[in-house]
């Protein structure tokens, strides 16, 4: 006890008798000048956290890879009658379906009873 008295009285000394002061001192020798706990290394305290960084809503790190269907990315066949690659005319015809031709071989004819037009 005559230690930690001995201890106070140069803490109290050297902070010119604030108490504020006197707190601040010990909590950084506990802590260190870092705030990073030697005991509790991991403590919510500490400002290192080892995991990599936190994104909402996971939150142990980032998600999971995001799948390539982002804007821009074809979605699928473009509809009946449609030509297979969108922005050029003279290409051949899907078929698909009683909307569509029978055979990709057999021209479409925009005055059939069928057609889309």
């Amino acid at each position: 006890i005559p230690l930690y008295n001995t201890l106070s009285n140069l803490i109290g000394r050297l902070a010119g008798g604030n108490l504020v002061s006197t707190v601040r001192p010990t909590l950084k020798a506990l802590l260190g000048t870092t705030g990073v706990s030697p005991v509790f290394p991991l403590s919510p305290l500490s400002p290192f956290q080892p995991f990599s960084p936190r994104t909402p809503g996971f939150p142990f790190g980032p998600g999971p890879p995001t799948l390539p269907s982002g804007p821009g990315l074809p979605i699928g066949p473009t509809g009946p009658g449609r030509p297979i690659s969108p922005g050029f005319p003279i290409s051949p015809f899907i078929p698909f379906g009683p909307m569509g031709p029978i055979s990709p071989f057999i021209p479409f004819c925009p005055c059939s009873p069928i057609s889309p037009f």
